[in-house]
């Protein structure tokens, strides 16, 4: 809780939350796709778009993570809570459905076995 005399935008006068919410689990995220890219390819049991489209995702994780330090600008695309920041995140994109597939493919790949 935020304790203020006066109103406050908590997406711009909340310093410490782009940190935490921005580069750190643009990091973690990518860390895990890496991971779990790496794993899918040295055992083979799923088809080789999934880890391929792993490294992808976590290419595209890596490039947001310099965004801390271009400015705190909800419009702006590029910033530590900027659009682009926000539209790219696992909730609301590519990696939600990338898990959603992965999900399918591996179940389809276990019915195969």
């Amino acid at each position: 809780m935020i304790a203020t005399d006066h109103s406050i935008d908590p997406t711009i006068d909340v310093n410490g939350t782009y940190i935490l919410y921005g580069s750190i689990s643009r990091l973690l995220l990518a860390m895990f796709l890496a991971a779990t890219g790496f794993t899918i390819a040295r055992t083979n049991l799923l088809p080789r778009w999934t880890a391929r489209s792993a490294y992808v995702l976590a290419g595209v994780n890596l490039a947001f993570v310099p965004s801390l330090f271009f400015g705190n600008t909800p419009a702006d695309f590029y910033a530590a809570n900027g659009w682009g920041t926000t539209a790219s995140m696992a909730r609301s994109s590519a990696t939600g459905y990338w898990l959603l597939a992965l999900g399918i493919s591996t179940y389809r790949s276990a019915t195969k076995h």
